[in-house]
């Protein structure tokens, strides 16, 4: 027996996409390490997982196993999947821990999505952040023995904005790691730190829970944008540059992010491979 399977990415984020029916059998949270080990597996920073049995549905599952509410950059991938999978619609509503994202395909050729990621949550208690006061925006705190001025909104998963001079000097590895893990984070934080580099333009880098450093986190860049405008240092549209090319956030009630997803390949993996 074997298992289908597509390897995506989206701005060099990595996933691998499978049908919920395909791993109905499996532990999925350990299928998603096994799978995603990149010397042993296939290699990717996730697992989607496609449920469509009375709606469209994406699980979504971290390289160590973990789950999170939902991915903007897998997202992405998945509405590339469906459409190339045969469905004709170019607007419609994709389920997600997170609630409902409406996926628009805005072009074919380059493929770009538009997601409609929500509004963004500044309170504490939704985040979640072990913290006296409803916002957590601007707060400077000592974690190891670097000081650091840190800012939380939940968009889709729970993220931390740190703003940099220049991301070229962060450790993105070891700084992250440590706020991810810093006590006021109860669920783990994802960290985006984010250079400004005009009133349109921003850069990120970010270290994502359950994975570690990654090429783009398009949740991520959307709470950079929701911070960076909140805090004034940008405009409502901007554009966010990564390692491998840029997303355009719009920032309003609600959040859009636009930006494309590639398949890179089609693969069956033998399913005497994988622990059960």
């Amino acid at each position: 027996m074997e298992l289908f399977f597509a390897k995506y990415h989206g701005l060099g984020n990595d996933f691998i996409l499978v049908e919920e029916e395909e791993v109905q059998t499996f532990d999925v949270g350990k299928l998603a390490v096994t799978l995603c080990d990149r010397h042993t597996g296939i290699g990717a920073d996730g697992l989607i997982v496609l449920r469509k049995q009375h709606r469209l549905e994406m699980l979504f599952y971290n390289s160590d196993g973990s789950t999170a509410p939902m991915c903007g950059n897998g997202i992405r991938c998945l509405a590339h999947y469906l459409y190339t999978s045969g469905l004709t619609l170019n607007k419609y509503a994709l389920q997600t821990g997170a609630g409902e994202m409406i996926v628009e395909i805005v072009s074919e050729e380059p493929f770009l999505v538009k997601i409609n990621m929500g509004k963004p949550d500044f309170n504490t208690a939704n985040i979640p952040v072990n913290a006296n006061q409803t916002e957590f925006i601007n707060q400077t705190l000592i974690i190891g023995n670097e000081t650091i001025t840190l800012s939380s909104v939940f968009m889709g998963a729970v993220h931390t904005v740190v703003f940099v001079d220049d991301l070229e000097k962060v450790n993105i590895e070891k700084t992250g790691e440590a706020i991810c893990h810093y006590s006021l984070f109860p669920n783990r934080t994802n960290v985006n730190f984010t250079q400004v580099i005009d009133r349109e333009t921003l850069r990120v880098r970010t270290y994502e829970r359950g994975v570690g450093p990654t090429l783009a986190c398009g949740s991520g860049c959307c709470a950079a944008a929701v911070i960076s405008e909140k805090l004034g240092h940008t405009g409502k549209n901007v554009k966010v540059e990564l390692a491998l090319g840029a997303l355009q956030v719009e920032v309003g009630e609600n959040v859009y992010m636009t930006g494309p997803a590639v398949r890179v390949y089609d693969g069956n993996l033998s399913l005497e491979l994988i622990p059960m």
